[in-house]
């Protein structure tokens, strides 16, 4: 994602129902629509594609597009009673993955991922990626390369891996371009419990050095009206300053369990899936995250996803009410301040008995996800999408 790229595990498993129908080869079409509470609107594309190669080897494709704001408009004039639209712009990233810099009228955001992956006589799995994503002022490379090895029957499978973002970034109070260079480092351990549950662990560390703001807002210091502060050369107001590095560690635990009968009947054939993150930096923001899904088969050929997610963080501590131009860093940006994000979602996926050819696709599944997201700081947003599932 453009700005700030947030550390996640990306050793999470995905464990729900055992979707038979859907093949080892597939075409995913995927699109959203984004709606914050100011007038900002994201407008999102994905195509995915996965094929076996070989019984040891899998490649994949992805392509990602994101139409922010695509009408050219900046959203309402009025702010809103507890945010404004600088908030509402900054959590484009939380909400959307898009980017959070969008400070000034429409940006579109592209995105493509290739990798391979091959297994290694059972031996060990190795998974490589590459990510390149570009918008008109921040660009990213990243580079990816994952390591599994299951043991004990296959019960148990650990994971390692390592990726570098190399970013340029070009905001748009910034005079010149400046880079930004983060390295991650992951490892996850799952273990099968029983045949019907999963646990998950993990853990993963970034540092990231260089130029650590967006260079997409200013800074009101020494009783500047922040309302005011709309260029570099209005007196009082000043670029966001943030330290040269920021250390980041989370620490995540899951588990997934798939009912046969249970609660006269209420939980045939379903599964749970609860996970929780604490995350820490060495900019003092702290955070915990909760998150609960529930998958049902409504019919042979409907499921049914709930999922509800809860955030809190701390905010970070050189984070004030109001600067002075003296102070060493200084900050206008929500992402860094104290709130609380709620997330609550609905998906439908229906399988088809027959699938329908297309071109020489099948088209597997049709999905359906409606979400609604808010936050503390007076934000919040619809989403929805649609998608199709293909195999070949």
């Amino acid at each position: 994602m453009g700005a700030i790229k947030r550390l996640i595990l990306t050793s999470a498993i995905f464990f729900a129902l055992p979707l038979s129908a859907l093949a080892e080869d597939y075409a995913a079409v995927q699109g959203y629509m984004h709606s914050f509470n100011n007038g900002v609107s994201v407008y999102s594309g994905v195509f995915s594609l996965n094929k076996d190669v070989s019984l040891n080897t899998t490649i994949s494709l992805k392509y990602a597009i994101d139409l922010i704001n695509p009408d050219g408009e900046d959203g309402d004039d009025e702010d809103d009673e507890e945010g404004n639209e600088s908030d509402s712009l900054s959590s484009v990233a939380a909400v959307s993955g898009a980017s959070s810099a969008v400070n000034a009228g429409s940006d579109t955001r592209h995105a493509f991922t290739i990798g391979a992956a091959h297994n290694f006589d059972n031996v060990i799995a190795v998974e490589a990626y590459y990510d390149y994503s570009h918008e008109k002022d921040y660009s990213s490379s990243t580079p990816t390369l994952t390591l599994k090895k299951e043991l004990f029957e296959k019960n148990t499978t650990l994971t390692a891996g390592y990726s570098r973002n190399s970013d340029t970034i070009d905001g748009i109070f910034m005079p010149n371009e400046e880079d930004r260079t983060t390295d991650n480092f992951f490892f996850g351990l799952t273990q099968v419990l029983s045949p019907v549950t999963v646990a998950q662990f993990g853990y993963s560390h970034s540092r990231a050095t260089g130029h650590l703001s967006e260079g997409i807002r200013l800074v009101a210091v020494d009783g500047t009206d922040a309302a005011t502060c709309t260029d570099l050369t209005i007196a009082g107001c000043i670029a966001e300053a943030f330290p040269s590095e920021r250390k980041r560690n989370a620490y995540l635990a899951g588990v997934n369990h798939y009912f046969t009968e249970g609660l006269g009947g209420l939980l045939n054939r379903s599964a749970v899936k609860l996970t929780v993150r604490y995350y820490d930096d060495s900019w003092d923001v702290n955070s915990w995250m909760g998150e609960a899904e529930f998958y049902k088969y409504l019919d042979e050929d409907l499921i049914m996803r709930l999922n509800y997610r809860y955030y809190t963080q701390s905010a970070a501590f050189f984070v004030k009410d109001a600067y002075v131009s003296g102070d060493q860093f200084k900050s206008s940006s929500p992402q860094i301040e104290e709130k609380d994000t709620n997330l609550f979602g609905l998906k439908l996926i229906y399988l088809l008995d027959n699938p329908a050819n297309v071109w020489k696709l099948a088209v597997n599944s049709l999905e359906g996800k409606y979400e609604y997201y808010t936050e503390s700081i007076g934000v919040d947003a619809h989403i929805l999408m649609g998608g199709l599932r293909f195999s070949f």
